[in-house]
């Protein structure tokens, strides 16, 4: 049981029995009171991802918060939400890219197909490839051929999809993130490059893959 002193009669659902208060300050105060920084991310994902609440509702609930250790990390866990990160696992890799400097990427961007939208994780338009991260859920059989097929179509558009497993990520992330690097470099990125943006030259690299001799890339 926690009470808070923040407590505003606006912040009440209109008409509610019993009484509460709207998702977007419930979940902030979640955050607030949360365990570990790991629970304040969850708190906020869960909230977007069941559509409980905007991430716009959450800025607006959160900037009421002026004094409180976590508030900056709340804001931080807001503002890559809300450009579109929806899971634990893409909300690590986001942060991970962003350590390594590597181009701003677009996510949750829409392509339109016959079937359906699709909605691609992290799309770098700039280098033609798109970053499909992973969950558990994508090991199930029917999720396999889902990803196949759409895998499919975005390659017909010229792009290239690299799939990251969660489970593969978090044995060895240093090692897929030099993949990685190695991969924008092949297409014209430049680490430190000012906004990401692709060098005049593709620089030539050699897989990291390939070790020794007789070592084979797939």
């Amino acid at each position: 049981m926690h009470e808070t002193r923040r407590f505003d009669e606006a912040d009440v659902v209109a008409g509610s029995q019993p009484r509460r208060i709207r998702p977007a300050v419930a979940a902030v105060q979640a955050a607030l009171w949360a365990h570990s920084d790991r629970q304040v991310q969850l708190f906020i994902l869960m909230t977007v991802q069941q559509r409980l609440a905007t991430a716009a509702d959450l800025t607006i609930a959160a900037q009421a918060v002026r004094r409180d250790r976590r508030r900056r990390l709340l804001l931080d866990v807001i503002a890559v939400v809300q450009g579109g990160v929806q899971s634990l696992g893409e909300l690590d890799i986001a942060a991970d890219f962003r350590k390594r400097g590597f181009p701003a990427p677009e996510r949750q961007q829409i392509r339109q197909r016959p079937s359906g939208r699709h909605y691609l994780d992290v799309a770098m338009p700039a280098y033609r490839l798109v970053f499909e991260i992973d969950g558990i859920g994508h090991d199930e059989p029917q999720a396999k051929l889902d990803d196949l097929l759409r895998d499919l179509a975005v390659n017909s558009d010229n792009d290239v999809v690299i799939r990251i497993p969660l489970v593969a990520y978090q044995l060895d992330r240093e090692r897929v993130l030099d993949g990685i690097a190695h991969l924008l470099n092949s297409r014209g990125w430049t680490a430190g490059a000012a906004g990401g943006r692709a060098s005049s030259r593709a620089p030539r690299v050699t897989s990291v893959a390939a070790s020794g001799p007789g070592a084979r890339v797939d």
